[in-house]
């Protein structure tokens, strides 16, 4: 149980009486430089966990990995970042999310190095699984809550996007580089250490802090855990599930055991929050109109973009002269395929947050979500042709852009007082469950009509994966119409 928090002087202090690190700062001077920062860590993120993935197979054989423990290196990270979100995220509501934020940073370098190291299995999956520390996109939304005004806060989740769409096209550049160049998995994971560092001295000099500290001066720190550690068993339990699904069976006794139990847990974690006196987040304002149509959008993105990466890439890199279909392009050049996604992103980044300062969220994200859906419709028709794969990912960049600054823009602007890390961790967590989601019918639908004497799968089966994304966007356009009206993102701006 978690003891009842009383009142405290330090909390009633007026904006005027706080110190300066406890005031908005000013977007010109220091909000945009944070806010660099945080898309920066967000980049990093994604370039040292995407570069890795071509260089998988090779480490596999340097390491004798079985293919069942490869499967479990690749999803212990995923796992670690399930486990984990929901403590973490609390943890920086209570204590200081950039205390937490560091701890998280130290974490993932130490991951990168034994993953480095690795001269076994264990080994190996410890380090992958400590990569997986994801809570800093969570206490982010924490800090920006209680540094950066409405508007400004838009605008940094805007470039934090941009930051994330400029990681996946360099992550898959720079892993692809690597295959061309002749460098190792090893080499791989120490160029992630390194990136790590980078963030770190970016957090220490510009990364600014939340109010946390202030605001619990004088309250008891203790952290209801039954609730959260309950939330991150269960997501774990649902994530191992559905990724080791096409392995066991879609509906072996394993897998169903592991994804029955996920749910019931992830519904007993539910109500327990509901009786805490600090939860995560409010319950009713999780199941609201105002909150849980941004949460639903993670659906569609966790899924569809893991299909969208594999489906692309494994067209873009399957030689036409073996399979009669395919690009035959190497790694490097496959990975060029993502630029447009990255201008999008860019670009998008910087308009998104202006535009929601004069028109209600709803419309914007019906709009993205729309494009969302006809990108994997035009992939379906038209991905045979080279032109037309980079204008399906630019329609992708600007939709996925979109939806992403609104959903979490939503999030944060919805978030209460003290919860903000808290309130974004729920998306965060949805979003790794929707990821081992697209990873499982991933491999369904790639697997189809293929057996061990004739691996190549059909070309088919990449329309049918095309398909099945546009399929699973209607997800994130009817959470776009379900938004409450009411929920309005406009303030005026700062200068």
């Amino acid at each position: 149980m978690t003891v009842p928090m009383t009142g405290s002087p330090a909390v009633q202090l007026a904006p005027a009486e706080l110190p300066d690190a406890q005031r908005k700062l000013p977007w010109k001077r220091a909000g945009m430089l944070m806010a660099v920062t945080f898309s920066g860590l967000q980049m990093l993120n994604e370039v040292g966990a995407m570069m890795a993935i071509p260089l998988y197979k090779s480490m596999s054989m340097d390491l004798g990995l079985t293919p069942s423990q490869v499967s479990w290196a690749l999803l212990a990270t995923l796992l670690m970042g399930a486990a984990s979100i929901a403590l973490l995220s609390k943890a920086g509501d209570v204590f200081g999310h950039r205390k937490v934020m560091i701890i998280c940073i130290v974490g993932i370098f130490v991951g990168y190095v034994m993953s480095a190291l690795a001269t076994d299995f264990t080994v190996l999956v410890i380090g992958r699984a400590l990569t997986g520390i994801m809570a800093g996109q969570a206490l982010v939304v924490g800090i920006m809550n209680d540094r950066l005004s409405n508007f400004d806060r838009k605008r940094a989740i805007g470039i934090i996007a941009g930051g994330q769409a400029v990681g996946v096209t360099l992550g898959f550049g720079v892993g692809g580089l690597m295959v061309v160049v002749g460098a190792t998995w090893r080499h791989a994971f120490w160029i992630g250490a390194a990136l790590t560092v980078l963030s770190m001295i970016g957090m220490l000099l510009w990364g600014s802090d939340s109010d946390a500290t202030l605001r619990n001066r004088g309250k008891s720190k203790r952290i209801d855990v039954a609730g959260v550690t309950l939330l991150g068993f269960s997501l774990t339990a649902i994530c191992i599930g559905l990724s080791q699904s096409p392995a066991w069976g879609f509906t072996s006794p394993a897998t169903l055991t592991w994804v029955i139990a996920g749910v019931v847990g992830l519904g007993l974690a539910l109500f327990a929050e509901s009786r805490s006196k600090q939860p995560l987040v409010d319950i009713s304002l999780l199941l609201s109109t105002r909150l849980m149509p941004a949460y639903a959008v993670f659906v569609t993105l966790g899924i569809a973009g893991i299909m969208m990466f594999n489906f692309v890439m494994g067209w873009a890199l399957t030689p036409a002269e073996l399979a009669g279909y395919g690009f035959g392009l190497n790694p490097l050049t496959a990975g060029f395929l993502f630029i447009p996604m990255t201008v999008a992103g860019i670009v998008v980044s910087t308009v998104i947050p202006r535009l929601l300062h004069r028109v209600p969220p709803r419309g914007p994200l019906a709009a993205g979500a729309f494009l969302l859906m006809l990108s994997f419709v035009w992939l379906y028709f038209m991905h045979t042709q080279l032109w037309a794969v980079v204008v399906g990912i630019l329609f992708y960049g600007i939709a996925y852009t979109t939806v992403l600054t609104i959903a979490v823009s939503i999030i944060a602007a919805e978030a209460p007082p003290g919860k903000g890390a808290g309130t974004a961790s729920i998306y965060v967590g949805i979003a790794l469950s929707a990821s081992a989601i697209g990873t499982a019918v991933y491999a369904a639908i790639i697997g189809l009509n293929t057996t061990p004497a004739a691996p190549l799968p059909p070309a088919e089966n990449y329309a049918t994966g095309f398909l099945t994304a546009a399929i699973v966007s209607v997800v994130a356009i009817i959470a776009a119409f379900a938004l409450s009206k009411r929920v309005h993102l406009t303030e005026v701006a700062s200068h």
